[in-house]
């Protein structure tokens, strides 16, 4: 038995969709709507809802981005004197971390 599909079947199938009439049906009113199953859907609509449009930040994020951007740039002994002070795992005050 072959499960190969006849010739037009498909677009015999696309015919019948683009003719069907959109909308509500009489018992969909009534019936609840199903919840979202897959909870990477979910936790992806959570995270779409807590991030602001077209930034991909929270409104926290984008506020201590503004503060950082508000601060003096740091000279280079400042610079020098944190490296010397945080040297890192390998402990060479040279290489930044």
């Amino acid at each position: 038995m072959s499960i190969t599909p006849k010739d037009g079947d498909f677009a015999k199938a696309l015919d019948d969709l683009a003719k069907a009439k959109p909308g509500p049906t009489a018992d969909s009113a009534t019936t609840p709507q199903p919840l979202i199953a897959d909870e990477g859907a979910l936790l992806q609509a959570e995270i779409d809802r807590a991030l602001l449009p077209g930034t991909g930040r929270t409104p926290e994020e984008l506020q201590q981005i503004a503060e950082l951007d508000e601060l003096p740039p740091l000279s280079d002994e400042e610079l020098a004197r944190q490296a010397e002070a945080a040297p890192g795992a390998d402990g060479d005050p040279s290489t930044p971390e």
